[in-house]
């Protein structure tokens, strides 16, 4: 199957599985609160499947182990400006950590940024924005899991040290640990079982967790919460898409004084990266702590389909 077939229909399971949801809440079949133990699921057994498959059948290169650092200390940096500002903006705690979630990790996947790589640099452009995207399963437990743990409201408040520690050892990092023996079992030149490309798991996988995600987006999607906050939403754009290039060009800026500076095509996948819209993981981690979930999915909708009319076509013209 090419790529241009698989976003395609990426794009047509992303709608209606997003419609799906929205019209069974609508219709009252099933609750909005269902989506919690959906996006659960998703985030702790769907993608650290896909990623485990994706990344064992890539070829790993210490040349490209900029790409992961660079990409997590992006998402970072963003996460925390968004932090400072919503503190500033907006004075209630859990709308402050969505809003740092949502800027966190970005949507840099085959069903949107990696597409556009693809569709620019061919299959070298997607294998090495796999090696980038491979920040995300550290990201969400490190990151976004103890960012929503510091906004829920009404909790005891732990370090942040303690809170990623526990989070490294609980249940929810299973990603993580998925991600990590993959890239041991790549280094270590152990090839991919052939079951995976005869029986076409990855591509199934990755077709189920997009039906589950964004069905689960859907059924907290309510369209008239994205013009009551508008206000959010305008500062995720903001600094998802304007303030994360910034940021991503002064690493960039910085790395060139370095022995190790980011050059070619690694270079034009981390630009490129740095401005994607929202991310899946950060509604999934709305759902699994229960923070502002209906906020993160109008806010990852809105931020989609900016980058899908104005993000994708920018990209294409400078890079194209």
């Amino acid at each position: 199957m090419t790529v241009e077939l698989r976003f395609a229909l990426s794009l047509g399971l992303i709608f209606l599985s997003t419609f799906l949801g929205y019209f069974s809440r609508k219709q009252n079949w099933l609750p909005e609160t269902f989506a919690g133990r959906i996006m659960t699921m998703v985030a702790v057994v769907g993608y650290p499947v896909v990623g485990f498959m994706a990344i064992w059948q890539t070829t790993l290169e210490w040349s490209n182990v900029w790409l992961p650092i660079l990409g997590g200390l992006q998402a970072t940096i963003t996460a925390l400006l968004a932090l400072w500002l919503a503190k500033k903006l907006f004075s209630d705690r859990a709308e402050q950590g969505i809003i740092g979630i949502s800027c966190g990790i970005g949507n840099h996947g085959v069903t949107m940024a990696g597409f556009v790589v693809y569709l620019l640099f061919g299959d070298r452009g997607l294998g090495l924005n796999l090696i980038y995207a491979m920040y995300t399963f550290f990201a969400l437990v490190l990151l976004s899991y103890t960012i929503a743990q510091s906004y829920i409201d009404n909790i005891e408040r732990k370090p942040i040290l303690q809170l990623m520690l526990n989070n490294l050892l609980h249940w929810r990092a299973m990603g993580l640990y998925a991600c990590i023996g993959a890239i041991f079992l790549t280094g270590f030149n152990v090839p991919a079982s052939s079951v995976i490309k005869h029986f076409h798991l990855l591509d199934i996988s990755i077709y189920t967790v997009i039906a589950f995600a964004y069905f689960s987006i859907g059924l907290r999607l309510h369209l008239p919460h994205i013009s009551e906050m508008k206000k959010a939403i305008i500062s995720v754009l903001v600094i998802r898409h304007i303030v994360g290039l910034f940021i991503g060009l002064l690493l960039v800026a910085v790395m060139y004084f370095t022995p190790w500076p980011l050059t070619g095509l690694p270079l034009k996948i981390f630009i490129i990266q740095s401005s994607v819209s929202a991310g899946v993981f950060g509604v999934a981690t709305a759902n699994m702590f229960n923070l502002k979930p209906e906020e993160a999915s109008a806010i990852f909708v809105v931020s989609s389909l900016v980058y899908l009319i104005i993000g994708i076509p920018i990209v294409m013209l400078i890079f194209g």
